[in-house]
């Protein structure tokens, strides 16, 4: 299987043939998928001292946070939000196809997340809600720019960033953005 990450600009077009060797850099970025599962719960996992983590040992899950901790949520329940290892997605994948998972594999999916997540030795009451999602393009397996933090043409004062420049999570775009920023101030202050 393989999957590569597309290139998009959220704010408008850039025609990237006039920048070739940055276009070479995103050309085909090998990309890791991952299964998400949402779970809700009536009352706050308050064994839970954090609001997210990441699992060192499990073969099945990634990560886990507590989406309800973003500012501007409601507080009706609590919801979380697993994310699969890309090794586990990589396996159901195998078995079941590129093609959009079926009601069943996501049902399955759900399960072995959260019993995964259970197992954890923490108290995990019964989620009242539960939905799986396959993110086929999750992350990007490669970093492009690892020391550079962002892309750079200097001629063309362009200035690409992202988590593919990095590492593969909002820190690591955080990181590339604020290179490229800095990229960009450079420039600026020279005018």
């Amino acid at each position: 299987m393989s999957a590569t990450l597309s290139i998009r600009s959220c704010f408008f077009h850039v025609d990237m043939e006039k920048f070739p060797e940055i276009s070479l850099k995103m050309t085909e970025i090998p990309v890791n998928p991952c299964f998400a599962l949402m779970l809700a719960f009536e009352e706050p996992l308050t064994e839970i001292p954090i609001r997210g983590f990441s699992f060192k040992s499990s073969k099945v899950l990634h990560r886990a946070f507590c989406d309800s901790s973003k500012p501007g949520r409601s507080h009706n329940s609590e919801r979380w939000v697993l994310h699969s290892t890309a090794e586990y997605a990589q396996d159901v994948i195998a078995q079941t196809g590129l093609q959009k998972p079926s009601s069943a594999t996501l049902t399955k999916v759900a399960e072995e997340l959260f019993q995964e997540f259970q197992s954890t030795k923490l108290s995990i009451p019964q989620a009242f809600f539960k939905k799986a999602h396959r993110w086929g393009s999750a992350f990007p397996a490669i970093s492009v720019a690892e020391n550079e933090k962002c892309l750079w043409d200097a001629k063309k004062r362009l200035a690409v960033c992202g988590d593919f420049c990095v590492s593969p999570n909002v820190e690591g775009a955080i990181i590339s953005g604020l290179a490229a920023a800095a990229k960009c101030s450079e420039v600026l202050c020279r005018l």
